[in-house]
């Protein structure tokens, strides 16, 4: 299932960047200063270094390939060395169409192939997907030459379900974004704040829906819902969250263990009873894992919500249409939906704050700004981001000369 949506995601992108680099809107010439006419330009950057995750290899590989190839750079990708598979193929397929040396793949570790194109002086701009500790490296190595940077890091997105809100659809809409790609997801809704009044009927609702995923490996049939960790490592990581939560007395109403047997899968888990400031509540766990909290009003749902140290994703449930309207502008978030939870469309750039609700009604709303925090800096799509604009103030005569 996430393979053939890495897939399709990635076919779309593509179609998109081929358009929106053919419709870049910018401010008009002008006469900005007395007898000279300024020209804001659009140029390419250069040479763009990009290092990939592995949990969408081809489909991150293609937010930044896409936009940054239809700008008019030359690009140097390395992939996740435990995903480099789908980026290499994709480099054979496409090693006839475009001019040699324009896309190049480098496969390694980060340590060692991702510290070089940060600090590589020909190098322009440096854009990583990743973690934040990565993200911090190749920050400070970029510093040295005073590159553009580009980060997309971590997330820890609350999901704010205020009494009132349909909790039986809330329950199935986080059984997919929640759980997707077992947990492997920077946007998943992973951390329930949920109104005291209504918290132990929604709970009941999540069990029930995240009870009867399909744990599997990948191959064993397209019912499989929920696969294996990635690795080994990060198996390990996961569970030592679950084990540390367990012995602060956090109860795992569902799953909370690895599942016994071969490969690394963890059962999809539902925390409750999470007091204010867990670190199962705060951290990234990047597994099959939702931890449930309640509130009290909404100044401590907000309050809560913000306070962890991510700002990639959130989302607000609720029938009351002035809430859908005010709660989302006083959350500190990159993309707030409403009524939904990890819809994405490239047609709407991260990077921009745009609001489309359908409040009370079914559907999604986004406000999308610009990510910060641990989250990082600047979002994936849009294809401006990797131009560098100038504005020249040119006296009228050498205009007219030019033209």
């Amino acid at each position: 299932m996430v393979s053939h949506d890495d897939v399709a995601q990635t076919i779309d992108t593509f179609r998109f960047m081929a358009g929106a680099a053919r419709s870049i809107t910018s401010q008009a010439s002008a006469d900005y200063a007395e007898s000279h006419l300024s020209v804001i330009l659009r140029e390419p950057l250069g040479v763009i270094g990009v290092v990939t995750p592995w949990n969408y290899p081809l489909l991150m590989a293609a937010w930044k390939m896409a936009p940054i190839l239809a700008a008019g750079n030359m690009l140097v990708l390395k992939p996740s060395e435990q995903t480099p598979l789908t980026t290499l193929k994709f480099a054979e397929l496409v090693a006839d169409l475009l001019p040699a040396g324009v896309f190049n793949v480098v496969t390694g570790y980060g340590s060692v192939v991702g510290n070089r194109l940060s600090g590589h002086p020909q190098i322009d701009m440096i854009a990583l997907t990743g973690s934040a500790n990565s993200g911090k490296a190749l920050a400070h190595n970029a510093s040295e030459s005073l590159k553009r940077v580009h980060l997309e890091l971590g997330g820890k997105a609350p999901v704010i379900i205020f009494d009132g809100a349909n909790l039986d659809e809330a329950a199935t809409a986080l059984r997919a974004a929640g759980y997707w790609n077992s947990g492997q997801e920077c946007g998943a809704g992973c951390r329930v704040l949920v109104h005291e009044s209504v918290a132990a009927q929604f709970t009941d609702h999540l069990v029930r829906e995240v009870g009867s995923l399909v744990v599997g490996e990948p191959g064993a049939g397209d019912d499989v819902e929920i696969g294996p960790l990635i690795s080994k490592v990060h198996f390990e990581r996961v569970c030592g969250f679950l084990d540390r939560a367990r012995a602060q007395g956090i109860r795992a109403a569902l799953g909370g263990t690895a599942i016994p047997g071969p490969g690394y899968f963890v059962a999809p888990t539902v925390l409750t009873g999470v007091p204010d400031g867990a670190e199962c509540s705060r951290e990234e766990i990047f597994g099959p894992v939702i931890t449930v909290e309640t509130f009290t009003d909404e100044t401590d749902a907000v309050a809560r919500a913000n306070a962890v140290p991510y700002g990639l994703a959130a989302s607000v449930r609720t029938e009351n249409a002035r809430r859908g309207h005010d709660i989302p502008t006083r959350l500190d978030f990159g993309t707030v939906w409403v009524n939904a939870h990890l819809v994405l469309a490239n047609a709407v750039v991260t990077g921009r704050r745009l609001r489309c609700l359908d409040v009370p009604c079914d559907g999604c709303c986004e406000v999308r700004a610009s990510l910060r925090r641990a989250t990082g800096i600047g979002g994936s799509q849009g294809s401006q981001r990797w131009y560098r604009g100038t504005v020249e103030p040119c006296a009228r005569a050498e205009i007219a000369t030019l033209i």
